[in-house]
């Protein structure tokens, strides 16, 4: 009897992946990104990135009467399950894990991680209800504590309770109650909060933002009490923010100062629903597009008022409305980090225009787990979306005028002086100084350097005083060393050089021997004026030799693991450089690590190639699979394709 291949049913594939994924450990997936070993220093960015806080992570008496006894937002996240293939959920946490906010020393570990990448503060969701407080232990120890030190402000999130989590008017469990002696209780109360040094001002006034202003009976009333009742009291003027979130646009009317986005609100989002193959027979959610609302919200501009923007790493309260929840399908640290960049490249143009304007951009949010908006690393991604955050906000520092003149005149008045050139990249400016030290005891050699534009003034200082006739260019965090240099490599070509030495300040902090091989492979290709003597000529006395590599670092590409995370990029790449029939095999060697000796001429193919800078992945921790790890593995491929042969020393 005639038999086929099994049809895999749509319960099967399900239940494959869900219990693949379940057994997984963190770091195996390649989506999985690591803690950052270094902080991400962001002090000199221009604009501050800002994530709204959620503080319900602990029991109140409230919470056991309307939804159980012991009734955390834990209770929700625990409990989603996944919808259709792919969908990721239940979304949990690691390192800080499933936290009780009762304890200080959670706040205490939540603003070290937040300041480690770089994040500027925390916005606090306020919860008063006509006087009464709810949620409030979390924010009064923060502000009790002198330990803590990450900046932080308020949002009023001024609408009833009710049991559907959406603030409609469906079994409201505790409403607002409005009434100008109200408004003077509420404003007084935050008094404490507007004289920590810690609150976050504009322009030297607190801001407050008000997530729904369209309920207050009299909105701009309101804001002339808070503010005199300010002015009464000392505090001064405050600065008072609109969430976007139902009806609000143009914020003046309601005698607000401006307004802040509130994804996913009034952005519209295709439905995808009926595209996405579900699992659940009886879903009565909806799945939209998350692409279409990064791009939504990053387009969205205005020149009337301040509009600050918001980013939110995605959106699926799938865990608050079991089979019923709202989704936006196609989340990814690299779409969130497209998203972002866009938003903090208009906050850089709007206060470059007036200096008046506020400078944040705001996340939504540090921690709503419910609502699978979260900035706190989860299992499935880990530390990603707080690398993308940090990393490009580190991008938009900008090197002060003499800086930026030496700079630019190290590449202007560069000479071409001999006939082989050292390309470096810097990334870990502490290994600055080992890479001065190397490069200064070589003669007969030019040098070019890229680094990021994160760089330190006084490492830029460092480099051009050390190395005379060095030549420095600055870069974006993107594509890590191998964007950049193809950039050098055409540099190369252009001025006419032989041969060349690719050395970087690599680490390898995800290995323990990270330290060693970045040593070792100094030591082999530029250790000192003799092996470097020795190594340059190699090349001139094998005229078939294209690129000499450290020992050990050649490796097959056929082995699956050093492909099957790449093919996607790698086929592009030997297609664009006619060796497209390693598409099948991977059959090739390549220099792990991408340091390296090469003739400029073997890798005339790579020069050639038009990989734009756009191409190159956000950075956001990724371990494998970018661009920039598949051009590593092609490299002695192309050169191989042009009949040069790759050895190691």
């Amino acid at each position: 009897m005639e038999t086929g291949p099994r049809t895999v049913s749509l319960a099967e594939e399900y239940a494959l992946a869900v219990s693949t994924r379940a057994r997984k450990k963190d770091g195996i997936d390649l989506e999985f990104v690591s803690k950052a070993a270094e902080r991400i220093a962001v002090e000199r960015a221009p604009v501050k990135a800002i994530a709204f806080y959620l503080p319900q992570f602990h029991p109140i008496p409230e919470n056991d009467a309307w939804w159980g006894e012991g009734f955390t937002e834990w209770t929700n996240v625990t409990k989603a399950a996944p919808q259709y293939l792919g969908h990721h959920q239940p979304q949990l946490p690691i390192d800080v894990g499933f936290y009780d906010l009762r304890l200080v020393e959670t706040m205490e570990k939540q603003a070290r991680l937040a300041d480690w990448y770089g994040i500027g503060g925390f916005c606090f969701h306020y919860y008063w209800f006509g006087g009464k407080r709810l949620l409030e232990r979390p924010i009064d120890q923060y502000l009790a504590s002198k330990t803590i030190k990450l900046p932080f402000c308020f949002c009023w999130a001024n609408e009833n309770w009710t049991r559907r989590w959406d603030g409609q008017e469906n079994e409201v469990l505790i409403s607002q109650k409005y009434s100008p002696e109200d408004d003077i209780a509420f404003i007084e109360a935050l008094f404490p909060a507007f004289s920590d040094p810690r609150y976050i001002r504009h322009d030297g006034k607190p801001m407050l933002i008000v997530y729904r202003v369209s309920q207050l009976p009299d909105p701009k009333a309101t804001a002339n009490r808070w503010r005199q009742r300010c002015r009464e009291a000392g505090i001064g003027e405050i600065y008072l923010i609109a969430a976007r979130s139902f009806e609000i646009t143009d914020p003046r009317p309601y005698g607000f100062d401006a307004a802040i986005e509130f994804p996913p609100h009034q952005i519209p989002a295709s439905n995808i629903t009926k595209q996405i193959a579900l699992v659940n027979p009886y879903f009565r959610g909806n799945i939209y597009s998350y692409e279409d609302l990064a791009d939504g919200y990053a387009s969205q501009r205005t020149a009337d008022y301040p509009l600050i923007k918001t980013v939110s790493p995605g959106w699926d309260n799938e865990a608050r409305r079991p089979g019923a929840g709202h989704i936006f399908h196609g989340s990814s640290p690299s779409a969130y980090a497209s998203w972002f960049k866009r938003s903090v490249a208009y906050a850089v143009e709007q206060t470059a225009a007036d200096t008046n304007y506020p400078p944040f951009v705001f996340i939504n949010a540090w921690n709503e787990w419910a609502e699978g908006a979260h900035l706190e690393p989860d299992r499935r991604y880990g530390y990603a979306y707080l690398h993308a955050t940090g990393n490009i906000l580190r991008d938009l520092y900008v090197a002060s005028e003499e800086v930026s003149e030496r700079v630019k005149a190290s590449s202007d008045r560069f000479e071409k002086k001999n006939d082989t050139l050292v390309i470096v990249h810097v990334h870990y400016e502490e290994l600055i100084g080992e890479i001065v030290d190397t490069l200064s005891r070589l003669r007969g050699v030019d040098v070019t350097i890229s680094a990021g534009r994160a760089v330190s003034e006084k490492s830029i200082r460092y480099l051009l005083d050390n190395l005379p006739g060095v030549r420095i260019e600055l870069f974006d965090n993107r594509g890590r060393d191998l964007a950049p240099f193809l950039d050098q490599l055409a540099f190369a070509r252009e001025q006419g050089y032989r041969y060349a030495c690719k050395v970087h300040t690599k680490k390898s902090p995800q290995r323990n021997d990270g330290e060693a091989l970045r040593r070792h492979a100094f030591d082999e290709l530029i250790g000192s004026q003799a092996i470097f003597a020795k190594n340059r000529k190699r090349f001139e006395d094998d005229p078939t030799l294209g690129m000499l590599a450290p020992s050990g670092s050649v490796l097959s590409l056929a082995h699956p693991p050093r492909h099957v995370l790449n093919r996607r990029w790698l086929d592009y790449l030997f297609q664009q450089l006619d060796i497209g029939e390693l598409a099948e095999s991977y059959d090739c060697d390549f220099v792990a690590g991408s340091m390296f000796w090469f003739r400029v001429d073997a890798l005339k193919r790579v020069a050639e190639l038009k990989l734009l800078p756009e191409m190159f992945e956000y950075e956001v921790g990724q371990v494998d699979g970018t661009l920039a790890h598949a051009v590593e593995r092609v490299l002695a491929a192309a050169a191989a394709k042009s009949s040069f042969r790759t050895e190691e020393l």
